[in-house]
């Protein structure tokens, strides 16, 4: 990119970002429901998780539980914090772009803006998780509790980039809102929680959130020894307590993140085309 454009790439992108967070500030029901997500979502951890699954010299099945509930309300709020920022201004963005706007400027002012959000969200779960369940300390790469807000944080902002995605296809939340609850149940049958994984299944799974997510968790927490004595199948090698494993989970949910990015502008360039035409 020469230097002219990426400085009008970057006065657009600037602009856009003020202007969402003002839309932002300015509904009251979408801020109230943004700031109210994570603490309800902790409470609801408070009410159903053990505090000592990890810990106790009962070693029980909560442990995989807990990392599963987190996992799974992370995954969903980020993609209801997203699946309808750009359809609700569809219109207005292929307008904006046919007198210069940069949609690719668009697509990432909305990650930007959804990224300064998460953070928070995934502070908040974070603390009152970590708060209410004794996390035994591994620190595999950083201080664990640090790789929790990591993988939550990735997780949040992975599903994000999904709902942006699914913004972009359809032209209004309503229609969106039907998908978004198909992927939802997604990420709870092909987490690789509740069943095996193998085939077609297993090659699904490698796009779901939730099972990076819980790959990712499960590595901090060192899943797999508190698996080990069920000898069921459910523990993976990808629980196992290691640098290259917590990475590895890492990593996954950042391409799921730039390819559903990448995809939601291409989307939008097409539709813009279509409409010159």
């Amino acid at each position: 990119m020469q230097p002219i454009k990426l400085m009008k790439f970057w006065r657009q992108f600037t602009v856009l970002v003020q202007r969402n967070l003002r839309l932002i500030l300015n509904d009251k029901l979408t801020m109230a429901s943004l700031i109210l997500q994570a603490p309800f979502m902790v409470l609801v951890i408070k009410m159903v998780v053990d505090p000592d699954c990890f810990t106790s010299n009962l070693i029980n099945i909560g442990s995989r539980t807990a990392l599963f509930i987190i996992s799974a309300m992370a995954a969903f709020m980020g993609t209801l914090n997203s699946y309808r920022e750009i359809c609700k201004e569809r219109e207005i963005i292929l307008r904006e772009a046919s007198v210069g706007v940069s949609l690719l400027a668009v697509v990432l002012s909305k990650a930007f803006v959804l990224l300064l959000i998460e953070d928070v969200q995934a502070a908040i779960l974070t603390f009152g998780f970590v708060r209410i369940v004794n996390i035994p300390q591994n620190h595999l790469l950083l201080d664990t509790d640090v790789e929790i807000f990591v993988s939550i944080l990735l997780m949040l902002v992975a599903s994000s980039a999904i709902g942006l995605l699914i913004s972009a296809i359809f032209k209004s939340g309503e229609s969106a809102i039907l998908v978004v609850l198909v992927l939802m149940i997604g990420q709870v049958v092909f987490s690789g929680i509740m069943f095996t994984l193998t085939g077609v299944a297993a090659r699904i799974a490698a796009v779901v959130v939730c099972r990076w997510g819980m790959g990712a968790l499960g590595a901090s927490t060192d899943l797999n020894s508190r698996l080990a004595w069920l000898k069921q199948g459910f523990d993976s090698p990808m629980y196992d307590a290691t640098v290259a494993n917590l990475m590895h989970s890492w990593q996954m949910m950042g391409l799921i993140t730039v390819v559903c990015l990448t995809a939601a502008w291409l989307v939008l360039q097409i539709s813009f085309n279509r409409r010159k035409a």
